[in-house]
């Protein structure tokens, strides 16, 4: 591919496929920011195609973003894959028969960021800090109220 991202349609035609393997900068994942820091180059690989309307982009990619641990916020890496990613895109939308998949891509790989991580796989040693202020699955079970509970014995 000349440029990363691109993908020029024209090349596809008569049942060509584009074989893409590219290791590109992390910067097209968005803006670094504190409690966000993509550091890691992405590797990408697949192939691009045409149907008889659509673009088919099938890739399988990964990399790793900082965010902080839920619990004691040090920032620890976690990996991002889109193992099978497939996007489609209907010919007639692609202007000037160049597709730049600069958009696809990075939101295949947001929508895998957790909401919250935790430093050491999940055992944070500060958690015994935060333990008392944390609600135990016990208490909200016996807490909870369901005020249609006893619909059934009214029916009965």
């Amino acid at each position: 591919m000349s440029e990363p991202f691109k993908i020029l349609i024209d090349r596809l035609k008569g049942g060509h496929t584009l074989k893409i393997e590219e290791l590109l900068d992390p910067s097209f994942l968005g803006p670094n920011e504190p409690e966000l820091c993509f550091h890691t180059k992405v590797p990408i690989k697949g192939e691009a195609y045409l149907t008889d309307d659509h673009l088919v982009l099938h890739l399988k990619t990964a990399t790793k973003v900082s965010m902080p641990c839920a619990v004691c916020n040090k920032m620890i890496d976690v990996e991002l894959k889109a193992d099978n990613f497939y996007h489609t895109e209907p010919l007639e939308e692609i202007r000037g028969a160049v597709f730049d998949f600069t958009e696809a891509l990075r939101e295949a790989l947001l929508i895998e960021l957790p909401k919250t991580v935790e430093c050491n796989r999940g055992k944070c040693p500060e958690r015994t800090i935060i333990a008392p202020f944390l609600r135990s699955q016990e208490r909200t079970e016996k807490t909870t109220y369901l005020p249609f509970a006893d619909m059934d014995d009214l029916n009965n």
